[in-house]
């Protein structure tokens, strides 16, 4: 019992003490807060905002919608500057550009040339006539029936 007793005592002695020294370091870090920490604080009390029955009145002048033909008068300036510049126009032929450069990838992946020439659809339509053998594809066609 004399073995524990001393050890809680002294820990209870110096929370005790540590406390005393936190809760003083708040009070001074709270008093010298900046000026927007009341406000804030203010703000997550919910005190200070308007009710609902409180409508604030539009002065004259002051309409929403004034500045709507300003600004969208800016924002056709702003439309042709844009329009007009050339680095706005696009490509001629995006949708191949993209296509191309797919390919170019996919080939890149799979181990091939990036730039391969391959043979076209007529090249390929004449190399199959070439080796159409009327007696093998019409055996090949009976044996898949």
């Amino acid at each position: 019992m004399k073995n524990t007793a001393i050890p809680l005592i002294g820990v209870s002695c110096l929370l005790l003490a540590g406390c005393t020294g936190s809760v003083g370091k708040v009070r001074t870090a709270i008093n010298q807060a900046p000026d927007w920490y009341d406000q804030r604080r203010v703000e997550i009390r919910g005190e200070g905002y308007p009710h609902i029955i409180d409508v604030p009145e539009i002065e004259k002048g002051e309409e929403p919608g004034q500045t709507l033909e300003a600004s969208k008068a800016r924002s056709d300036v702003l439309r042709a500057d844009f329009e007009a510049n050339a680095r706005a126009v696009p490509p001629a032929d995006v949708a191949a550009e993209i296509a191309s450069l797919r390919e170019t990838i996919q080939r890149g992946f799979a181990g091939f040339q990036a730039e391969a020439d391959f043979l076209t659809e007529e090249e390929i339509e004449a190399i199959r006539s070439a080796f159409d053998v009327p007696r093998v594809t019409k055996g090949l066609k009976a044996a898949s029936r």
